[in-house]
């Protein structure tokens, strides 16, 4: 039996997340899979989205060409000529649907705030930070010349050369054994011989390797490393100077601001910038929780092209779609 369905997909650095919802908004299944749909992360990235596109069907019981509308956010979409290799991830037998593919930062602001103003920032596997204006303009960091070098590998990539090069104290020892024990070596010399060999000769398993290393270096800043403290101090400086770049292009006095990935929400970086944000500020900036996830707002991007409305009724929908996701994953870290 045919029958009318939406398919969204988050495709991040680390993760490629797919969910099929009714023209309704409610979540018919849902699937997140351990593979990146960016090329630049993962050579495989076509099969990674094009398994996880057969896996999020077969869950809800339907087939491809049920499918209606399509959107997809892909890290690493950053130009026209990205369009090529992202546009092929999804071409697929049978899905023959009406597609919009954009930058994973469009499905998330979508999704943070339902269309309305406001800033997101995004640190994790990447790091952007996307604002539209409440006249809907897009503006980046990047539109400044800035960048944010927050995302997870930098982190650890600056952690490692200073540890190296012995900049480091006594409340620093625990974080030291535990970067020891991830690259395998016994101690910092193996470590600096390591280092001067490159560390990992291919770059994306060496940015992966780095990249793994980041929840070692938030956690250490809880616990005190002064190390670690001035990194993710750093991080959470950089954030907010981007933040408020973008901020200075909104009209309003009052801004919203979603924070989103993995780095950023960590609870020192994340409590740091809470702490912060607002302090030499020309602007008051409101830290809030994202309305949906990113996912999820790829289903409001392919709703809008389709011309469904996005009423109460459906962004209720919408809005227990996004918890069951929650419980979905809680139960897969459980």
């Amino acid at each position: 039996m045919s029958r009318n369905v939406i398919l969204g997909i988050d495709g991040g650095g680390t993760y490629t997340r797919v969910a099929i919802t009714s023209t309704e908004g409610i979540l018919l299944s849902y699937v997140e899979s351990k593979g990146a749909a960016s090329i630049y992360k993962d050579l495989n990235a076509k099969v990674n989205v094009c398994n996880a596109i057969q896996e999020v069907v077969n869950q809800a019981n339907c087939k491809l060409e049920d499918i209606v509308g399509l959107a997809a956010g892909v890290a690493g979409l950053d130009n026209d000529s990205d369009l090529e290799w992202v546009r092929e991830l999804t071409h697929i037998d049978g899905l023959e649907c009406s597609s919009q593919h954009v930058n994973d930062a469009v499905i998330a602001h979508k999704g943070a705030f339902l269309s309305k103003p406001g800033i997101i920032a995004i640190s994790g596997t990447g790091s952007i930070i996307f604002g539209i204006t409440e006249s809907g303009k897009y503006i980046r960091n990047y539109n400044f010349h800035h960048y944010a070098a927050t995302a997870a590998r930098f982190l650890s990539y600056d952690t490692v050369y200073k540890i190296i090069a012995g900049e480091t104290d006594r409340t620093d020892s625990e974080l030291v054994e535990q970067v020891l024990k991830h690259f395998k070596v016994k101690d910092l010399a193996e470590l600096a011989q390591l280092g001067s060999e490159g560390f990992v000769e291919d770059s994306r398993d060496r940015n992966k390797q780095f990249g793994d290393l980041a929840p070692v270096i938030t956690d250490a800043a809880l616990r005190g490393s002064h190390l670690a403290i001035e990194i993710c101090n750093q991080a959470a400086t950089a954030i907010i100077t981007g933040v408020k770049l973008i901020g200075s292009c909104f009209d309003s006095e009052t801004v919203a601001v979603a924070l989103i990935g993995s780095v950023v929400n960590s609870v020192y970086i994340k409590n740091t910038i809470n702490e912060l944000i607002n302090i030499q500020a020309y602007k008051k900036y409101n830290v809030i929780e994202p309305a949906l996830p990113a996912v999820l707002g790829a289903i409001t991007m392919a709703m809008e092209q389709k011309g469904i409305a996005l009423n109460e009724t459906v962004q209720n929908n919408l809005v227990k779609s996004a918890a069951a996701i929650f419980q979905t994953c809680h139960e897969t870290i459980s």
